[in-house]
């Protein structure tokens, strides 16, 4: 579930960056808008005498990240996916490339998880919307919403390009992948434009590529118990990915001493038990997106078996006793 935001923030910090290049030729450039209901901030390497050149990469970049938006979000009325959600059960709509390869993404998760990922799952996210509900929505609720969530219902026509939900009622959404498959093409912008060392942070998810100077870039795990403040994790990104976590501490209600997050499962229609948090790494950011929401349902054995027949991507779980688990391929990504 996104939230709209209508203000627009932008930032642009330069701070020396710290390490064996020179201090007055290796800079760090940061910059953050509001865009895709979350806040993206694109940090990147560059020479101290590329300031100029360094902002038209991130303006490009940011522009090719609002162009996504238009075509990605079901929340912009005048975008194609929600005139997909209009005509649902009526007609096909005709839909542009991002949407095509998004939706085959999406349908080819879908497929491998046997449904545990599933664009489709809008009905029952806006039943739950943890952020307003204060108790569980009623079972026969639950039960009707269910009906209208099954990827198998979605109707993809890659020769005319267009996009049909065959069943009244059902609605799609791309929340849970499209900010990485956005920050993926950000970043193949910023290529275009010379820069090739960069962090691309899409509301807490993101994509890390090449180095600072001669270090490697950083990031950790959070500990999912919020009053507990201290990184469980802290490692260094030696290899190109995405990186997206899913936990129950990030949106949620206690209703009669029990945490009610965000995160479905929609075979029992109720928030997913036993882990609290599963970070993903993947050569690609938007499955990297997708599977952290999945891995987090499944758990660690069912996840562990995707990775074994898909080694671009890995894992990290925290299950509910606080255990770390670890897919046996997570250092061709991190080092701790």
């Amino acid at each position: 579930m996104q939230s709209r935001t209508k203000s627009l923030l932008i930032l642009f910090l330069l701070t020396l960056l710290s390490c064996t290049q020179p201090a007055d030729t290796l800079r760090i450039y940061e910059q953050e808008k509001v865009m895709m209901g979350t806040v993206m901030k694109i940090k990147a390497v560059a020479e101290s005498e590329e300031e100029e050149k360094t902002q038209e990469a991130f303006d490009a970049a940011f522009r090719q990240i609002a162009g996504l938006e238009s075509e990605l979000s079901e929340w912009q009325p005048a975008s194609p996916v929600s005139e997909v959600n209009r005509k649902t059960g009526i007609e096909p709509v005709q839909v542009p490339d991002a949407v095509m390869t998004v939706t085959e993404k999406a349908l080819e998760i879908a497929r491998i998880t046997g449904g545990t990922f599933d664009v489709t799952f809008k009905p029952i996210g806006r039943l739950w919307n943890v952020k307003e509900r204060t108790s569980p929505p009623p079972l026969d609720s639950i039960k009707t919403v269910l009906k209208l969530v099954d990827y198998r219902q979605i109707e993809l026509d890659t020769l005319h390009k267009t996009l049909f939900l065959k069943k009244k009622g059902m609605e799609i959404g791309f929340g849970g992948i499209a900010k990485g498959y956005a920050a993926y093409h950000a970043g193949k912008v910023l290529e275009k434009h010379g820069i090739n060392n960069y962090i691309i942070n899409a509301g807490g998810d993101l994509y890390v590529k090449g180095k600072k100077g001669e270090q490697h870039w950083t990031s950790g795990i959070q500990n999912p118990d919020k009053e507990q403040q201290k990184t469980l994790l802290a490692f260094s990104v030696v290899k190109a990915c995405g990186i997206a976590t899913s936990g129950n501490y990030e949106s949620y209600f206690i209703h009669e001493g029990t945490r009610y997050h965000h995160i479905i499962d929609l075979k029992t229609g109720h928030p997913a038990r036993g882990v609290k948090s599963v970070t993903v790494f993947s050569e690609d950011p938007a499955k990297a997106d997708a599977y952290a929401t999945a891995f987090f349902i499944l758990g660690y054995n069912n996840a562990l078996k995707i990775v074994q027949e898909d080694p671009s991507l890995a894992f990290i779980l925290i299950d509910d006793k606080d255990t770390m688990l670890k897919s046996p391929n997570i250092e061709e990504f991190i080092r701790q």
